[in-house]
């Protein structure tokens, strides 16, 4: 089976993190993987390009799209001869989707018709409203209206995105869930990280360390977690929370300002965007995911199999992600979200530990690449056999 994938960017982020792992677990099966960035975002490329996929970069530009660059893509689509065209997110879903059609029409032309499947991935609950971004809710709408003649169908990575999606006008009956996956050979408990990290930032070996990782943007509410970070400190002593993410680090100075509003300086230790997660989230004693809005976080999959229990808001499907090894409060209220983090902190460290071990088997049984991968590889061979095409 070869499947050519159509991205905005390659930039750190859940559903390109979600492909490289696809990538990577189905390389030992044979798939071929051709990875088509829609922009000239390439951070993650090289690391595409280790996991055995083909890389190649489109290099549009933001705004009208270019007509020179959608044929040059349906060229690169019938250049490869893919089985299977999977598009992530609005933006390629609606431009690598034209794409794909046109490149059907030049495999029928040319005959024997070559065959193909195109699939669409969701991978955001909320659908984007003007004070999202103009261009995304246009996008989106231009996806619900074609989602019942140009896509064999959708997939989204959790129910919620699911449940808004269709009442929002997406073909429901071409729609369906695949969860996202996690690696569960790369995070992994490393009793050694702790140490590490503590002595990396000057604290004390009794300190609390609660890390919080995402980009700095509205969707992950950084100031939910800094007001419940305030509300929390002065009732457990030695708490220190690690920040994460793009644009979470010295430079960002509205975060900064809100820090020491707070009385929190010297108890946030911001590291920005980081390579080495796996090295850093085993350390966490607790995760925190403050979000107003998540699909199938990313973050809280990858804390669950390093051992870490979880403090998070009840968006998107995270709540059935974590279940009972942690706690889930509502969005936008630090006061519970404090109460919740305190609950988890002043637990023994054994307690704490069981809840790690419990989370870890969860991911292991429910929510690891493994299965994800197999789900999305029936679902094509699915798609495939009803097109009367055979195919591993």
């Amino acid at each position: 089976m070869k499947i050519v994938h159509i991205i905005s960017g390659l930039r750190v982020g859940g559903a390109e993190a979600l492909l490289l792992n696809l990538v990577a677990e189905s390389r030992a099966a044979g798939i071929e993987h051709v990875v088509i960035c829609l922009s000239d975002m390439d951070t993650m490329a090289e690391r595409f390009r280790a996991a055995g996929a083909e890389v190649r970069l489109l290099g549009m530009r933001p705004g009208a799209p270019n007509p020179l660059l959608l044929l040059r893509l349906t060229k690169w689509i019938v250049e490869a001869r893919p089985d299977i065209v999977q598009t992530w997110m609005y933006h390629a879903d609606i431009f690598g989707g034209a794409a794909a059609l046109l490149a059907r029409l030049v495999f029928r032309l040319r005959g024997p018709r070559h065959r193909l499947a195109l699939v669409w991935g969701v991978h955001r609950t909320e659908v984007p409203t003007a004070k999202v971004g103009v261009l995304l809710k246009a996008l989106a709408r231009l996806c619900a209206m074609a989602s019942n003649r140009m896509p064999d169908s959708v997939i989204c990575c959790a129910n919620a995105a699911f449940r808004t999606h269709a009442d929002y006008g997406y073909e429901r009956s071409k729609m369906r869930v695949i969860h996202n996956g996690f690696d569960v050979h790369t995070f992994v408990p490393d009793a050694t990280a702790r140490a590490a990290l503590l002595g990396s930032l000057g604290l004390p070996s009794h300190a609390t360390l609660i890390g919080i990782v995402g980009r700095a943007n509205p969707a992950k509410d950084y100031d939910n977690f800094l007001r419940a970070a305030a509300l929390l400190r002065p009732r457990v002593a030695d708490c220190h929370f690690v920040m994460v993410g793009r644009d979470v680090d010295a430079n960002n100075e509205p975060l900064g300002r809100t820090i020491d509003e707070l009385g929190l300086t010297g108890a946030c230790h911001l590291l920005g965007p980081r390579n080495d997660l796996r090295a850093i989230m085993p350390a966490f004693d607790i995760l925190c995911l403050s979000s107003r809005t998540e699909g199938l976080p990313t973050v809280v999959g990858e804390a669950m199999a390093c051992g870490v229990p979880c403090v998070v808001t009840d968006v998107g499907d995270t709540g059935q992600l974590v279940g009972d090894t942690g706690l889930v409060v509502p969005p936008r209220n630090p006061v519970e979200l404090s109460n919740a983090l305190e609950k988890m902190a002043t637990l023994s460290i054994e307690q704490r530990k069981s809840l790690g071990k419990r989370a870890r088997e969860r991911i292991v049984e429910s929510f690891s690449i493994a299965i994800c991968w197999q789900n999305y590889r029936d679902m094509y061979a699915a798609l495939l056999r009803a097109k009367g095409v055979t195919k591993a």
